[in-house]
């Protein structure tokens, strides 16, 4: 769709998860919206710290607690992935008000979620102008995962789906970007790469600090330059880990973290927001991942990348497995292969 399009008059807040992964899902929906001339504002603090990368959006941070209805009430349109500080209110009779004024939206939203009046509500306060434009988004239900997909479809496949058709955005495309700051350039250090070995669920999702070492051993010895970085709560821990051996990049935020990887050679990483970074840069990914299912829903998948899984999962005392049976050699061979990809 022509940017140059005439802008819609309806105005649209788009209010993100708190996560980097669902961060960069809703910038694509918001981008997309933009694109099909709606006056969208995308809400949320990883968004916020992206916002240079993201020059064509208007794009805040979220409202101190308490004042998200202030911020809200100039919308004509609410669509709202409740983050992490509201969903920790967000029952009883809050939720009630909420969810007749914002549409609450989810990968797979809760029932409660769900309110069957919003359409009729919203055409009584709007000018008929203003809910004509949004009319065809109305029904689009509170889950993205609005019905099932074929196997082996990724978050993003299914984002653009709802786009489609619970949306009404006819042109609705996966084939968006972050654009960098000029002063960068696109794998200026082909040969660096990164190594980000942490989560936000280190207890489910991250292989073993001893295997991310030894893969980085593997790929200096095949002439890579391996960096390690991690979030700063863990920088103490991956400073005593590495001992010195490798070089531990530290950054504040996003943006900084951004910079680094757009310049990068390509990314190693567990199931984690690091892996979607790099893939809306274009830069290629190895995801570790703990199940034997390399097409797994959320998986990254806007630029090049390939999934290891364990070689088989033992089931023992109600947990998984699975660490030991990915191998070092497994994820520099991945790297290669992935490297080798036109």
């Amino acid at each position: 769709m022509d940017d140059r399009q005439k802008t819609i008059t309806a105005r649209i807040a788009l209010v993100s998860f708190s996560s980097l992964g669902d961060g960069l899902v809703y910038y694509m929906l918001a981008e997309n919206l933009r694109q099909h001339g709606y006056d969208i504002t995308l809400y949320g603090d990883i968004a916020y710290q992206l916002r240079d990368w993201m020059p064509h959006l208007k794009v805040r941070p979220y409202p101190v607690d308490g004042k998200f209805d202030v911020a809200m009430s100039q919308y004509h349109h609410v669509i709202m992935s409740p983050p992490n500080s509201l969903r920790r209110v967000l029952s009883g009779e809050y939720l009630e008000q909420a969810k007749r004024k914002w549409l609450l939206l989810c990968q797979k939203a809760p029932q409660a979620w769900c309110y069957d009046h919003l359409i009729q509500d919203l055409k009584q306060k709007l000018p008929a102008s203003v809910f004509s434009q949004l009319e065809p988004m109305l029904a689009c239900g509170s889950s993205i995962r609005f019905r099932k997909f074929p196997r082996g479809s990724s978050l993003v496949d299914v984002c653009v789906a709802f786009m489609r058709e619970r949306l009404g955005l006819q042109h609705a495309t996966r084939d968006v970007s972050l654009h960098a700051p000029e002063h960068l350039i696109y794998r200026r250090h082909p040969q660096r790469v990164v190594i980000s070995p942490d989560s936000a669920w280190p207890e489910k999702k991250d292989w073993m600090p001893s295997s991310f070492v030894k893969t980085a051993r593997l790929l200096q010895a095949h002439g890579y330059q391996p960096v390690f970085t991690v979030a700063p709560l863990n920088h103490q821990r991956w400073d005593e880990i590495l001992q010195g051996e490798f070089m531990h990049a530290k950054f504040s935020n996003i943006n900084e973290l951004a910079s680094f990887i757009y310049e990068s050679g390509a990314l190693i990483c567990n199931d984690s927001g690091s892996g979607h970074l790099a893939s809306i840069l274009r830069v290629p990914v190895v995801t570790v991942y703990r199940k034997r299912n390399r097409e797994f829903l959320w998986r990254p998948s806007w630029g090049k990348g390939i999934v290891v899984t364990p070689r088989f999962v033992l089931p023992w005392l109600g947990e998984d497995i699975w660490r030991p049976f990915i191998r070092p050699v497994d994820v520099l061979r991945a790297l290669q292969e992935l490297i080798q990809k036109k």
